[in-house]
C-alpha cells in the first residue's frame, strides 16, 4: 500500500491535543496543500483564516457556545468546540455553485496533509453558531472573513494527546459497481 492510501485510511478525528504549536514550516506546508485543492472552474474563491492565538481561539469558542445556548442546544459544561487545539483554520468562500464541494476538498486536503506530517485534526461545524450570538459583521471581522464571503466550516489541528481512536466499522452495501 502506498503512503497516500495509508494516510487516508489511518486518519481519524482527534479530540484531545498537546499544548504545542505546530511549527511554522509544517503549518505553511499544510496551508499550501489546502490552496492546491481542486475548485469548480478553478475559481479558487475561498479564504482561510489561520488562528494560533489561544486567547482568540478561546474567544471564538465562548461565542459559539453562547450561540448554541441561545438556540437551546445542550452543551456540556466546560466544553471546548476545538478540543483545546493550538491551531484553528476557518474556511470561507464566495457562495456560488459548488462552493461547498470546493471547501470540502480543501478541508480534506488540510486533514490529510496534517496527518501526513504527524498532526491530528477535527472538522468543526459549530463555528456557525457564532452567528447566533453576535452580529454577522462582528463575527466576520473577528474571523477576518472578506466582504462577499461566507463562513463554511472550521478545522482544528495539533499534536494528538494519547492514542488515536480506532476506526469505526464501515457500513456495508454502500457501493455498487456497474461494468
Amino acid at each position: 500500500m502506498n503512503n497516500t492510501i495509508e494516510t487516508i485510511l489511518s486518519r481519524r478525528s482527534i479530540r484531545a491535543y498537546e499544548n504545542k504549536q505546530i511549527p511554522e514550516p509544517d503549518l505553511k506546508a499544510i496551508i499550501e496543500c489546502a490552496i492546491h485543492a481542486p475548485s469548480s472552474r478553478n475559481k479558487q474563491e475561498w479564504h482561510l483564516t489561520v488562528i494560533t492565538n489561544k486567547e482568540r481561539i478561546d474567544e471564538i469558542n465562548r461565542l459559539a457556545i453562547e450561540g448554541m445556548t441561545r438556540l437551546g442546544l445542550e452543551i456540556e459544561k466546560d466544553s471546548h468546540i476545538f478540543y483545546h487545539a493550538p491551531c484553528v483554520i476557518v474556511l470561507s468562500s464566495k457562495i456560488a455553485g459548488f462552493s461547498e464541494i470546493n471547501i470540502g476538498c480543501m478541508v480534506e486536503n488540510i486533514a490529510l496533509a496534517a496527518k501526513s506530517l504527524g498532526y491530528g485534526s477535527c472538522v468543526i461545524g459549530q463555528t456557525r453558531y457564532l452567528y447566533h450570538k453576535a452580529n454577522k459583521i462582528d463575527v466576520d471581522r473577528i474571523l477576518k472573513i472578506p466582504e462577499g464571503y461566507e463562513h463554511d466550516i472550521s478545522i482544528c489541528l495539533g499534536v494528538p494527546k494519547g492514542n488515536e481512536p480506532e476506526a469505526k466499522p464501515r457500513r456495508e452495501r454502500v457501493v455498487d459497481y456497474i461494468y
